[in-house]
């Protein structure tokens, strides 16, 4: 299986990525686990996008205290 990627719009499998770090870091996340087998779908994607979200806000949260 290859992932549908598109660097200069920051999408994978059509999925909208607001900046590269969450790109970059979800893109890893797949590729590595896809070495083990495993076929990501859409919503794989989705919710990593989000997950990757969430630790950003919890990291800018910390800095700010």
């Amino acid at each position: 299986m290859n992932l549908e990627i598109n660097k200069s719009e920051l999408t994978i499998m059509g999925i909208r990525f607001d900046n590269k770090k969450d790109f970059r870091g979800v893109w890893h996340a797949l590729s590595t686990n896809m070495f083990e087998g495993w076929e990501p779908k859409q919503k794989d994607v989705l919710r990593l996008k989000e997950r990757a979200a969430e630790l950003r806000e919890e990291a800018n949260a910390a800095k700010t205290v």
